[in-house]
């Protein structure tokens, strides 16, 4: 990542959006180097009077490195500052946001919470920590870290962009968790459903913190009503959010990245979603975030070569992009180019051991690419925790990787499902459309 304004970084939020820059980013940035900047002059210029391990020496050494993005260098350095002021503001501060940017968020937690402590009226802290929890995948108290941020800026507009990128991220990672099971599948076209209607005329009923709780109890077999009340409650917060943000708000880019994320993620507007974010490209470019949207949105929209050079402009900035090697995987996996599909796949499959379905798309790669073995390790655990497979084409899959395994007793079990399955498909066809995952072969 490259630096921006006098060396800090953007910010990223956390394992809940796979690493991707929430729409603020740039502008929470902006907020906290003028804040920190503005201490530095007041609080640090005794500093070159002090002695060199002294308080003052070391905040302003922790602070410079941080500037330089050296977060590594600048952590021992802040945690001798603030082992001489417990309790500073700056220090904890700091050092919250440089161990959370070196990948260590549980030590980040009790910094960040310091930090907001000594300072309530400061919303910058909380919206470090709401990362920083997100992170850790305790969602509640991610949610309630971020709508503190929002409360104690007063609805300022890099607060509610966060909250906004937040509640619209855990909408499309809890559809995500849906979708890997055959019964979440119904919950999942409900809720588009309900969820592509204006915001205004949708019901929040509970509390967002109490309902990531509930949905936390089980998280291998989620509770289908909380998670459909826990969705609709952020498409209401990310619609609000929206509604409050003004057309001439101080970070443009970040209001257009937001309102392509609600038309893709709520409304299933994908073309109208694509000029959003070109609108956002053009005026902060050279953002994988905002690229890595940008081929979703043109995916989505049917446009497969536009698609495949947005993906690969967000790796050639940043080539950790997991949802640009997604659609890059799903191009390849389209067009049955499948020794390309592993390219992007295995990656995916080695870092998300527990996304079931990249393991699902990675089994079926390796199995027309001749590696049955190697296929049937990743189809199978999917298949038997109930990865939906509707229309039966996975598991007859499963059954002709058995078969050339010479596991000749467990093929023809798992083809007669296939026929079950795809009879039943037949079935409910005739009733009507019927819509199911993208199982073809």
């Amino acid at each position: 990542m490259g630096q921006i304004q006098g060396g800090l970084l953007p910010s990223t939020p956390g394992r809940y959006v796979d690493q991707r820059m929430p729409p603020s980013a740039h502008a929470r940035s902006r907020v906290l180097y003028c804040l920190l900047t503005a201490a530095c002059v007041t609080q640090l210029a005794p500093a070159q009077q002090s002695g060199e391990g002294s308080f003052e020496a070391l905040l302003k050494k922790g602070f410079d490195l941080h500037r330089q993005a050296r977060f590594h260098d600048a952590i021992p350095v802040l945690e001798q500052a603030r082992k001489l002021e417990p309790g500073d503001y700056f220090a904890n501060l700091l050092l919250g946001i440089d161990l959370l940017r070196t990948g260590n968020a549980a030590a980040a937690v009790p910094r960040l919470e310091c930090a907001a402590r000594s300072r309530p009226s400061e919303e910058i802290s909380e919206g470090y920590l709401g990362e920083a929890e997100a992170d850790l995948g305790h969602y509640a108290r991610a949610a309630e870290a971020y709508r503190q941020a929002v409360d104690r800026s007063h609805g300022a507009e890099d607060a509610t962009e966060v909250w906004a990128g937040f509640a619209l991220e855990r909408f499309r990672s809890i559809g995500e968790i849906l979708r890997s099971s055959a019964a979440g599948l119904t919950t999942v076209r409900h809720l588009q459903a309900d969820a592509a209607k204006p915001s205004e005329t949708l019901i929040c009923e509970g509390s967002i913190p109490e309902l990531e709780r509930r949905l936390a109890l089980r998280p291998s077999k989620p509770d289908l009503e909380t998670a459909y009340r826990l969705s609709i409650c952020y498409a209401v917060e990310a619609g609000r959010a929206a509604s409050r943000l003004k057309d001439d708000a101080e970070d443009a880019a970040a209001l257009h990245r937001l309102r392509g994320d609600i038309l893709l993620r709520l409304q299933g507007d994908a073309n109208a979603a694509k000029d959003e974010y070109e609108k956002a490209i053009e005026l902060q470019p050279r953002v994988p975030a905002l690229e890595e949207r940008l081929a979703e949105a043109l995916l989505t929209g049917g446009d497969t070569d536009g698609a495949r050079q947005a993906a690969q402009a967000a790796l050639a900035i940043d080539p950790h992009r997991r949802d640009a090697m997604q659609t890059l995987a799903s191009i390849a996996m389209n067009s049955r180019d499948y020794t390309e599909a592993l390219r992007w796949l295995r990656p995916l499959a080695e870092e998300e051991p527990a996304d079931r379905k990249v393991q699902v798309e990675f089994g079926r790669a390796l199995a027309q690419t001749g590696d049955a073995a190697a296929a049937l390790k990743h189809l199978a655990p999917a298949l038997a925790a109930g990865y939906p497979d509707e229309k039966g084409a996975l598991h007859a899959l499963e059954a002709r990787v058995l078969h050339e395994l010479g596991r000749d007793t467990e093929a023809a079990k798992a083809a007669t499902e296939a026929r079950q399955l795809s009879d039943a498909f037949q079935a409910r066809s005739k009733d009507g459309p019927h819509e199911g995952p993208d199982d073809r072969e």
